[in-house]
C-alpha cells in the first residue's frame, strides 16, 4: 500500500516537472500531453498561435494568446 502510494507521487511530480513542448524550428513548438503529442504553438509576430492536431500539417487554430505559456494551455486543454 505504501509503495503503491509513493508511486502515485512519483507520477505526479514528473508530471509537474516533464516540459511539454519541443522546439522544432526557431518558430515552432510541439506540444505534448501524457507523453503524446497533441499540437503545436506557432510564433507569429508577437502572437502565439495555438494548434491542436497530432501532424502539425493538419493541425487547427485553437486560439490566438500573447504570451507563450498561455498558448500551450490552450493547446493542452484541447480535446
Amino acid at each position: 500500500m505504501v509503495m503503491e502510494a509513493q508511486h502515485a507521487a512519483d507520477t505526479a511530480d514528473r508530471a509537474r516537472t516533464e516540459v511539454p513542448w519541443t522546439r522544432v524550428d526557431p518558430d515552432l513548438y510541439e506540444i505534448t500531453r501524457d507523453g503524446r503529442v497533441v499540437g503545436y504553438v506557432e510564433v507569429v509576430g508577437a502572437v502565439f498561435v495555438a494548434l491542436g492536431g497530432l501532424r502539425y500539417d493538419r493541425a487547427v487554430e485553437v486560439s490566438q494568446e500573447l504570451t507563450f505559456h498561455s498558448a500551450v494551455d490552450a493547446v493542452q486543454r484541447r480535446r
